[in-house]
């Protein structure tokens, strides 16, 4: 019963843990737009 107990609550925190990195996934795309528009102005315009 222990282990049915245990399997249920690593289901359900596999669960959580990935509705959390979930979360991340537009964060993480608006850091990576902003470092490309970063990148490829800085390639557009050249420094003095």
């Amino acid at each position: 019963m222990k282990q049915v107990i245990v399997l249920v609550a690593m289901i359900a925190l596999g669960l959580a843990i990935a509705g959390f990195l979930k979360g991340f996934e537009t964060t993480a795309e608006s850091m990576a737009d902003a470092a490309n528009n970063s990148i490829t102005s800085q390639m557009l315009i050249p420094a003095s």
